[in-house]
């Protein structure tokens, strides 16, 4: 099944957020939320929480899967808010923020959305480039997040989509939590979305695949539990190889970077960029990013 909307997954899970932008409880004797999602989210899941009866301050862990904007923009007001709250992330994710530009992107993209959803009346926007982006542990692959009462959560290094992409297995609950490390579930297709290292994005799907999980909680878009859950991963491998070929096809026809980029967006007008959260120019410059990778073009 799809589970589009946010609530329960299992009796340890629940969907929090919003369909496009989710973040995930995983329950044990402590909490940790599972997915930073954007900051204009925030009264959303903190309304979800409430109404869950949830004691905040048993949720002791966020996990920042990736450094990109649309996955980290609640951490720096639950940090503040939530003083028990450790923020967890790669040894890598790390070091990107510390990167000015990186903060100020992401501090921009977060506040545009506050402003354009009217958020801004309820959290204040992000000063990052002023203030830093609030790290409390590193977390790499190979580690384990204990949560007390036989909830552990295992650590998986997923580079490909993003240089500090990481994924987390809830062995007891058969579940894989990816982020975006094995592509963007739409209603369509699954996008890949290899845009840091192409190669490295098809070995981590195969990687996954391994862990033969039933229940794939994604970033955007819902979770999946049997049958779907069980196919995902195959999918998503199969979509990634294809996709591929229709780069090096396509760059073979057009000769020119631009045009096959024009060419492959016309495929991507789904998803993330129907909500808003993948703005054209951006798109344009992850397409290109792997078609000069694919194409071995410098």
């Amino acid at each position: 099944m799809w589970i589009k909307e946010p609530g329960t997954v299992t009796e340890r899970i629940e969907f929090l957020g919003r369909p496009e932008l989710c973040s995930y409880l995983v329950k044990g004797d402590t909490y940790a939320l599972l997915g930073g999602a954007m900051a204009h989210v925030i009264p959303d899941m903190l309304t979800q929480l409430n109404n869950l009866g949830v004691d905040l301050e048993r949720i002791r862990y966020l996990a920042i899967l990736h450094s990109h904007y649309d996955h980290l923009g609640m951490a720096p007001y639950l940090a503040r808010k939530w003083p028990w709250l450790k923020v967890a992330i790669s040894e890598v994710g790390a070091r990107i923020l510390k990167n000015q530009k990186a903060l100020k992107v992401i501090q921009e993209y977060n506040n545009s959305k506050l402003q354009t959803t009217n958020g801004v009346d309820q959290i204040e926007p992000l000063n990052l480039v002023k203030e830093g982006f609030p790290i409390h542990r590193i977390i790499n692959g190979g580690m384990e997040l204990d949560l007390g009462n036989r909830v552990k959560l295992q650590l998986i290094d997923v580079p490909g989509h993003s240089v500090c992409s990481i994924a987390v297995y809830f062995p007891r609950e058969y579940a894989l939590f990816p982020s975006d490390s094995i592509g963007v579930l739409t209603e369509q297709r699954i996008l890949p979305m290899g845009s840091s290292n192409y190669d490295d994005f098809q070995k981590s799907i195969d990687k996954l695949s391994n862990v033969n999980a039933e229940i794939v909680c994604l970033e955007h878009f819902g979770a999946l539990t049997p049958p779907e859950g069980i196919e995902f991963c195959e999918r998503a491998k199969k979509e990634a190889k294809d996709f591929r070929k229709e780069i090096i096809d396509t760059y073979k026809r057009e000769a020119d970077v631009e045009g096959t980029v024009v060419r492959l967006a016309k495929d991507f007008d789904c998803g993330l960029s129907r909500v808003g959260l993948l703005p054209e120019d951006l798109l344009k410059d992850i397409l290109k990013r792997m078609v000069r990778f694919v194409n071995h073009i410098e």
